[in-house]
């Protein structure tokens, strides 16, 4: 129970992180769609802070660290920013009338499946903690009865 802390907000923090994965999924739809109809992608997706102004990265800048998991935040951080990266340079290219090889997509899928795997993680231990620590406070307020 060391990394756990009982005021942190946890159910308000799986509720933005929920959301931000599902804007995260919507820009990288959209990265994609980029990249298979070589139309003009906004500075969202090319934008070289692009991963700074998205509502993931807003929310990883903005949102308390849970306790115990700096460590996760800080390599979700760094994929957040190589998947940027990544869509980016693929996206320019494609711009520019380059036929993408295989595998460039073949390393922008493998950089969001460490992505999501990363963010799958962080999700499971915030719930984690946060489900011991209400059952912390339930034995607790059953102890003082």
């Amino acid at each position: 129970m060391s990394s756990l802390d009982a005021s942190f907000p946890y159910a308000d923090f799986l509720d933005a992180f929920e959301e931000a994965i599902y804007w995260h999924i919507a820009w990288y739809s959209r990265g994609i769609r980029h990249l298979i109809f070589i139309n003009s992608p906004g500075d969202d997706l090319v934008g070289k802070d692009a991963h700074l102004h998205c509502r993931l990265g807003r929310f990883l800048s903005r949102f308390p660290t849970p306790p115990g998991c700096a460590e996760m935040v800080e390599q979700i951080n760094q994929l957040h920013e190589q998947m940027h990266a990544l869509m980016r340079e693929a996206l320019l290219e494609r711009r520019e009338g380059n036929t993408l090889v295989e595998e460039t997509y073949a390393e922008i899928e493998e950089m969001q499946s460490l992505f999501f795997s990363a963010m799958h993680s962080l999700f499971r231990k915030v719930m984690e903690n946060h489900c011991l620590t209400l059952a912390h406070q339930q034995l607790k307020a059953q102890a003082a009865t």
